[in-house]
């Protein structure tokens, strides 16, 4: 008889693995603790970094923005708290927790916090698209934060 253990979000998995979970709430608590949040305003952490799947979560100041992004493959952008104003090519979306945005490839989109926000931004990488939003913030890694010690998170190694 084997023994098997339930897993929580709470612990450490291999991102190699089928399956993931994380606690991104908890994730966007421990990011605005980081020092990258108090002086910008914003962090960002790769929670999933697999060959064909990415997410990133970003933790959010009022008033802030991201600046303009593109990514070559489709995504979804989902608020998971506070609210946030999307532009997306033309369009403006007023997002509140739960509410997500859905982006075809290459179409350019920002982001402003009206409040304190995270949201999680997963891309559909296919082929040769590899692409991350960009640009990151000058002071942060182009594919966000993989150093945070989060239970649950990836330790991405690109």
């Amino acid at each position: 008889m084997r023994d098997e253990k339930a897993t929580s979000p709470e612990d450490n998995l291999d991102i190699r693995g089928p399956v993931q979970a994380f606690d991104a709430a908890g994730a966007a608590k421990r990011l605005r603790r980081e020092k990258t949040y108090e002086d910008h305003g914003r962090s960002v952490l790769s929670l999933f970094n697999g060959p064909s799947l990415r997410a990133m979560l970003t933790a959010i100041a009022t008033g802030r923005r991201t600046g303009e992004r593109r990514v070559a493959g489709p995504s979804t952008v989902q608020v998971l708290e506070g609210e946030v104003r999307f532009k997306a090519g033309e369009e403006r979306h007023e997002l509140s927790a739960g509410g997500t945005l859905v982006l075809e490839r290459n179409v350019p989109y920002e982001a402003e916090a009206l409040s304190d926000a995270a949201f999680l931004h997963t891309l559909v990488l296919s082929g040769e698209e590899r692409s991350l939003p960009q640009p990151a913030h000058p002071t942060e890694p182009a594919e966000g934060r993989a150093d945070l010690e989060l239970p649950g998170a990836d330790r991405a190694s690109g």
